[in-house]
Order: C-alpha cells, then sequence, then structure tokens
C-alpha cells in the first residue's frame, strides 16, 4: 500500500533501517572516542539497489560527522568488468563522492593470480610439491 507521500510500506521500512543503522554506528563510535570501525563488504557488483543505498547512507552520514569520519574505514571490493556505467554501484559511489568531502576514496585495482602464484600458494597451504598441485593451479586460475 501507499501512503501520503506516495512511498510503498517496504520503502518505508527500507530507509528506517538504513536511518538506524547509521544511528548506531554514529552512537557506538561518539560513545568511546577511542573506537575504531571498519566494515567490509565483498562483491558490491551483486548489490542490490537498496543494499547499495544503506552503505552509501551509512558513508554519508559518517563521512558529514568530522570527529567521527576518522575512525571509520570502509572497504568495498568489486570486479570492476562485472559493472557498466549505469550499475547501480557506480551511481551510488558517485553519489558519496558527491555528498561528502569527508569521504576520501582511494582505488586500488588487482590483477588476476598467475599460475605460479596459485601454485606457491597450494605447496603451502597442502604440503605438497609442484608437480602434484600445478595442474590444480592451472584450473584454479582458469575459474
Amino acid at each position: 500500500s501507499l501512503d501520503k507521500a506516495g512511498k510503498t510500506e517496504s520503502e518505508d521500512a527500507e530507509y528506517l533501517l538504513i536511518y538506524s543503522i547509521s544511528k548506531i554506528i554514529n552512537a557506538v563510535l561518539e560513545s568511546n572516542p577511542d573506537q575504531l570501525i571498519m566494515i567490509c563488504c565483498d562483491d558490491l557488483q551483486w548489490g542490490d539497489k537498496t543494499s547499495l543505498l544503506l552503505i552509501s547512507e551509512i558513508l554519508v552520514t559518517v563521512g558529514g560527522m568530522k570527529s567521527i569520519c576518522s575512525r571509520c574505514l570502509f572497504i568495498g571490493l568489486f570486479r570492476d568488468d562485472e559493472i557498466d556505467d549505469d550499475h547501480p554501484f557506480r551511481i551510488q559511489r558517485s553519489y558519496i563522492q558527491m555528498q561528502s568531502s569527508n569521504i576520501n576514496a582511494t582505488n586500488i585495482k588487482l590483477s588476476s593470480l598467475s599460475k605460479k602464484d596459485i601454485g606457491n600458494m597450494l605447496m603451502a597451504e597442502l604440503c605438497l610439491p609442484g608437480r602434484i598441485v600445478m595442474p590444480l593451479a592451472g584450473v584454479i586460475q582458469k575459474k
């Protein structure tokens, strides 16, 4: 059903959730000046509009409070080759950058691991020689 502003009950619940989580983070940081918070979100390219809006609002809210934003670290991981310019992630990322000058974003682009790197990790973890793990490393790299 729609309310007077034309929003559905679902949309109202989403905004209430976003507001509540932002306020919880603010309360935790304000209550203890030595408290640090790190939030890490993986696979943001698969995030839906509501989830990405939640992340954006938290970052903008925290970024708007200078005494708090220096004690927060957000790490967002995504596959750049899986999102286009119209993807909700790119839209929310632009929104965040426009909303707060206190939010510093650093992009770190990582390349794929080589077969040799994967083989070295497998040898170390499985305690097996290279001749045994290298075929598996090749399969893993193709994935």
